[in-house]
């Protein structure tokens, strides 16, 4: 479901607005019991969970883009969007354009389609950094990034070098994880 095919899929319009709305849901955590209708938090991540107990639509498949009606889904786009670090913003670039995406021209963009291109970034993230990863794995490296952001703020005071990485950890394992766990 995560492939590079099937995001290309999203960007493009080939899958429907519920389609993406959906696959974003499952990769956040949101659970279907078997023949039910009703969405369930459960699995989330804890902070998500926390701000949106029901799944949010993140790409508006009303296409109605008045305030009233659009707010919340543009609130909770950008809260995805948020969660991405700085250096996962282009995942879209990385992995899609070696099977032939070059992006869209501004004339072309419309919010579902910068919706939906925000929601197969975050995809591509969660694919790369956050799936599979236990929470508690999760809290774990929050943990070591914020004994490193400590440690820095100290070497700062005395006017020394900051370190650049954390010993030990792959770039990979560097996340964003403050907007996922506590």
């Amino acid at each position: 479901e995560l492939s590079n095919e099937n995001m290309l899929r999203v960007i493009l319009g080939h899958a429907t607005d519920e389609e993406v709305n959906t696959l974003v849901w499952k990769c956040l955590g949101y659970r279907r019991a078997e023949g039910a209708e009703e969405w369930r938090a459960d699995d989330c991540f804890p902070k998500w969970r926390e701000r949106f107990p029901a799944p949010p639509d993140l790409v508006g498949v009303t296409r109605q883009y008045s305030k009233d009606i659009d707010g919340p889904v543009l609130k909770a786009n950008q809260a995805l969007v948020r969660t991405v670090p700085m250096e996962h913003k282009q995942s879209i670039k990385t992995h899609l354009r070696p099977i032939g995406f070059n992006g869209f021209k501004m004339a072309e963009l419309t919010p579902n389609k910068t919706r939906r291109a925000q929601c197969a970034n975050w995809m591509l993230y969660y694919r790369e950094n956050l799936w599979g990863v236990p929470l508690e794995e999760l809290k774990r490296r929050k943990e070591l990034e914020r004994n490193v952001e400590a440690e820095n703020l100290n070497l700062r005071m005395e006017g020394k070098a900051i370190k650049q990485a954390i010993a030990g950890v792959s770039p990979k394992d560097s996340t964003n994880i403050d907007a996922w766990v506590a």
